[in-house]
C-alpha cells in the first residue's frame, strides 16, 4: 500500500518531536556504515536514514541491511556532525522510513532548522561542542540555506 504524502509529513513531524524529546537519533550500523538508500527524487543522490526510535530501525534490518544494528546517536551529534556534514557531501536525510522503505527525504540543514525550532518551542537548549550556542547554531543554518536559495 502506497503511503501518502500526508502521511509522510506526519511521520517527519513525529521524528522531529521525538528525537527533542528522547535527546536520541536512531541509524543503522554495520561495521562503521550507515544504513544509506538511493534518493526516489533526486538521481544520483544518496540517502542515509535516520529513526525517532530503536524499533523502527531495527525493523528496516532486512534485505540489504540484514545483519546492520540500531545504534543512537544524540540529537547534537546528529545536527553538528551529520546534518552539517552532509549538506557538505550533498547527501539528504531519510526520517523514519518504514520496511517499505517509504518516507520523507529532506536536505539536512532544513531538518537541523525544525529540530532547532522543535527544541525552541519545548523550552530545551542543547550545549553544542563545535558552535558557541544553540542561537549561534540556528543563525549559521540559517546563513547556509539563505545563502542555497540565492544561488
Amino acid at each position: 500500500m502506497a503511503t501518502s504524502a500526508a502521511d509522510i509529513e506526519k511521520n517527519y513531524r513525529s521524528f522531529i518531536s521525538k528525537i527533542v524529546e528522547s535527546d536520541k537519533v536512531w541509524g543503522l550500523t554495520h561495521n562503521d556504515t550507515w544504513a544509506t538508500s538511493s534518493s526516489s527524487e533526486f538521481e544520483d543522490t544518496e540517502v542515509i536514514l535516520f529513526w525517532s526510535e530503536e524499533s523502527g530501525a531495527a525493523a528496516c534490518a532486512e534485505d540489504d541491511w540484514e545483519g546492520y544494528k540500531a545504534e543512537s546517536i544524540s540529537v547534537v551529534e546528529f545536527l553538528e556532525n551529520w546534518c552539517v556534514g552532509m549538506y557538505s557531501d550533498a547527501l539528504l536525510v531519510g526520517a523514519n522510513w518504514d520496511a517499505e522503505l517509504n518516507g520523507k527525504e529532506i536536505e539536512p540543514l532544513v531538518v537541523a532548522l525544525d529540530v532547532v525550532q522543535e527544541l525552541k518551542a519545548t523550552g530545551k537548549t542543547l550545549e553544542f561542542s563545535q558552535y558557541d550556542s544553540q542561537q549561534e547554531f540556528e543563525e549559521q543554518v540559517i546563513e547556509a540555506l539563505e545563502a542555497e536559495e540565492g544561488q
